[in-house]
């Protein structure tokens, strides 16, 4: 509470009102939003990594899937080719054939392993120790012999699975294959030693890993549980201790799928995302300091103009007038100013003109002399409790004032309670009472039990306004206000004994026009424009006027009432 204190201590040292005004502004708009932005950036980038490495993972795990479901498949093909075997007890030597049963069950067999190529498996053999081919005729004896990767898979005796460009067929080809290679054990018509191939294109494989590595900007390869490299798009990636990783095991082979991030390029979209949020919370401050400071000048010039006007009046300057800028209050405290120095200026000059009232002009000057200082008092009471708006100890005019500006300003309700538009209401008429004091009178007959219906915000003080200031002459009148229902719809009768509308004038305000060369009717057709907005054209506003008489203003709109107390409209 104490550094609470010593805040607004601070505050109040900082200089003149519009000084004061513009750091409040600031503390009120930058404190918010800096834990908008903060909170709104953290949120943000979390789901945004969270998304980026679920996304990561899941493509990892398609390729894993992938790769499983084409060796499966290869497995499963090698079941039906040694089913075929044990079924049809062929036997097929290491030599070509000598006679013409040999010739046929070797070519059943090799139309067979045709028969199991597809888009996919594109070449199926049986390879004797002696190098013989017999399946796909593409497949080369003496480049198979000459080549490494046979040489390489050779000194397996078990099933084994290899990615690699095939460099054994007699057309040279550079797309990668998965092959796998099958010892044939005794029994089953072939020589001991020999193998089942079975190659299976895998460009799908790898259009999918460049696509992944494209979208991701990552680093993909396929290595064995030893962290040999099988497989890998791009050999010149450097691995980094702080790399975003990604892997699944094979359930097939004893493989593994790793995709690597770097660290940047995995929370890049954050830094963008903080650079803009950033951006975005400067160029507010920005606007908003110069809004500040927009509508700090537009409030403390005419009290500025009116503190140096009183300044020089001090110093006897007895022509000087100030401006009147607008209709508020402190219009209302220039226009006395300037009545003031006009009737100071006045009496000097009566004085000087007769001796004969020299002691009477003298008391009156006396009497005027008072009215500077109480008018100074005045605007330094508005001065010290303009910087203090939001405490409750400000003076009970600007009490009433506040609540006023206060229901003016609450854009967050659209729609709020009758009770509280009431008392909106009839904060103004007190105003209006410190105005003209008691030269009029007020009457609020409200029908019990509609103190939860809702109402349109701020459309009865613009109505009472225009009683004041266009309908009153010095505030002298009577003002009847009821509001009451007529079958479900809620009906607000507004009636006063003004001067009423010119005739000429009532076209303009029915058809919700501004009246030429007037300032009238502008709050009239914004209060039925919001009626028919939220409740449809069948409501709205009326109006029935007679000069010198009076003016009734009829509300319609139907009931409906607040389902909960705390909630926002």
């Amino acid at each position: 509470m104490s550094g609470f204190k010593g805040r607004l201590s601070w505050i109040r040292m900082a200089g003149n009102v519009r000084t004061k005004l513009l750091l409040i502004f600031f503390i009120v708009a930058v404190l918010p939003l800096g834990t908008l932005g903060y909170f709104s950036y953290h949120k943000s980038s979390k789901v945004v990594n969270s998304q980026f490495g679920s996304y990561g993972m899941y493509a990892v795990e398609q390729l894993k899937l992938h790769f499983d479901s084409n060796i499966k498949q290869m497995d499963q093909i090698t079941g039906n080719i040694l089913a075929y075997m044990i079924a049809s007890s062929i036997f097929i030597g290491d030599k070509p054939p000598t006679t013409y049963a040999q010739y046929v069950e070797e070519r059943d067999f090799q139309n067979y392993l045709s028969s199991i190529e597809s888009t996919n498996i594109f070449k199926v053999a049986v390879i004797t120790p002696s190098g013989r081919v017999i399946g796909n005729s593409s497949v080369s004896m003496d480049n198979l012999a000459s080549s490494s990767f046979w040489s390489y898979v050779s000194a397996y005796n078990n099933r084994h699975v290899v990615i690699h460009i095939p460099d054994y067929y007699s057309t040279p080809n550079d797309d990668y294959a998965i092959s796998l290679i099958v010892p044939l054990k005794n029994g089953l018509g072939f020589p001991s030693g020999s193998r089942i191939l079975i190659d299976m294109k895998a460009d799908t494989i790898l259009s999918l890993i460049r696509a992944f590595e494209k979208d991701m900007q990552s680093h993909l390869l396929i290595m064995d549980a030893s962290g040999e490299i099988l497989l890998q798009t791009s050999s010149d990636y450097v691995n980094q201790d702080d790399d975003i990783v990604w892997s699944r095991s094979l359930d097939t082979e004893d493989w593994i799928v790793e995709a690597r991030i770097p660290y940047a390029t995995f929370y890049e979209s954050s830094t963008v995302i903080l650079r803009y949020s950033l951006f975005i919370a400067v160029l507010a401050v920005i606007v908003g300091v110069i809004m500040a400071g927009f509508f700090s000048f537009r409030f403390t010039r005419p009290i500025m103009k009116l503190a140096q006007s009183m300044r020089r009046f001090g110093d006897g300057d007895l022509l000087i007038r100030t401006p009147v800028m607008s209709s508020d209050e402190l219009g209302y405290l220039s226009e006395t100013f300037n009545r003031m120095t006009g009737q100071i200026q006045g009496l000097v000059h009566e004085i000087s003109r007769t001796e004969k009232l020299k002691s009477d002009a003298e008391l009156r000057a006396l009497h005027y002399q008072i009215n500077p200082h109480l008018l100074f008092n005045t605007l330094n009471s508005i001065q010290w409790k303009a910087k203090l708006a939001h405490q409750p100890e400000i003076l009970k005019m600007l009490q009433h004032l506040i609540v006023v500006l206060d229901g003016s300003f609450n854009f967050k309700q659209t729609l709020v309670p009758l009770h509280k538009e009431l008392e909106i209401a009839r904060h103004f008429i007190e105003i209006q009472r410190f105005r003209y004091e008691d030269v009029f009178t007020c009457v609020f007959d409200i029908q019990p039990g509609l103190d939860d219906c809702l109402v349109p915000r701020m459309v009865f003080q613009p109505l009472l306004e225009n009683i004041f200031f266009h309908g009153f002459r010095d505030g002298l009148g009577h003002i009847n206000m009821r509001i009451f229902t007529v079958n479900c719809e809620l009906y607000m009768e507004l009636e006063d004994d003004g001067v009423g509308v010119k005739l000429e004038h009532m076209e303009f305000i029915s058809s919700g026009m501004k009246i030429p060369g007037k300032q009238g009717g502008l709050g009239l057709r914004n209060v039925d424009e919001r009626f028919k907005l939220h409740f449809g054209n069948a409501y709205g506003l009326t109006l029935e006027s007679n000069r010198n008489i009076g003016t009734k203003v009829t509300l319609a709109w139907p009931i409906t009432r607040e389902l909960n107390p705390h909630s926002k409209y």
